[in-house]
């Protein structure tokens, strides 16, 4: 897999360096903004997944993200930062950041965030006869990463998007909260959280206002899904 590391502390990014090659991985250390959007743009599609520390010389480099996604809508993106305010980790969750991991942390952790991944990339991956979905007037784009509603763009937030992929990749069948929450948001919010509630209700809003005729259902204490 092809990572990219962005970290400004030298120690910590040869020890990252370091240890993810012996994993197997092609490694590109990035040690500032500018060099990590150059490193970015060159490699495009290529770059897998972009390890980024969010303070960069003490300065918010959530900037980065929507860069790295425009580059390569395709890749993992996950945050390493000290910052602990759930306000501040769901800002860079909605820029298209996939997960975010507290420092100080350990290599095993980082190991396991990074096969939770790989692990979904390849649960979400389209293949050529897979990457249009269909629900009645609801119409995802699995490669353009593009939501319509009879033809119309719908604008959804990156964690919207992850969450109609997996309903309408499987009309009709239910998911449970704890199915959600692993599959868009991994390990980053407790199970009491009502993030994957919140997420729904403003998916339901969106497609209500566009007037499509999909309907995400859901049943008290079982899950949801989507119907036309």
């Amino acid at each position: 897999m092809t990572i990219v590391v962005v970290e400004d502390e030298t120690r910590v990014l040869s020890f990252l360096t370091e240890a993810l090659r012996k994993e197997g991985h092609t490694v590109h250390p990035c040690e500032t903004f500018p060099n990590a959007v150059d490193t970015v743009s060159t490699l495009g599609s290529k770059m897998d997944l972009l390890i980024m520390d969010r303070l960069l010389d003490r300065v918010d480099a959530i900037g980065l993200i929507p860069i790295a996604r425009d580059k390569c809508r395709n890749s993992k993106i996950l945050v390493l930062s000290t910052i602990n305010e759930p306000s501040q980790k769901a800002a860079a969750l909605d820029l298209g950041a996939d997960d975010d991991l507290g420092k100080p942390f350990q290599l095993v952790e980082l190991s396991a965030r990074i096969r939770s991944l790989t692990r979904r990339a390849s649960e979400n991956g389209a293949t050529p006869s897979q990457v249009l979905f269909t629900v009645g007037d609801l119409q995802l784009s699995a490669i353009e990463h593009k939501v319509t509603v009879g033809g119309k763009p719908l604008d959804l937030s990156n964690k919207e998007y992850l969450v109609l992929l997996a309903l309408i990749q499987h009309p009709g069948r239910v998911f449970n909260k704890f199915q959600l929450l692993d599959r868009v948001w991994d390990t980053q919010f407790d199970v009491e959280s009502n993030v994957v509630e919140v997420t729904i209700k403003n998916l339901r809003r969106k497609l209500e206002a566009a007037s499509s005729g999909a309907e995400i259902m859901s049943r008290r204490n079982i899950g949801y899904w989507i119907e036309a």
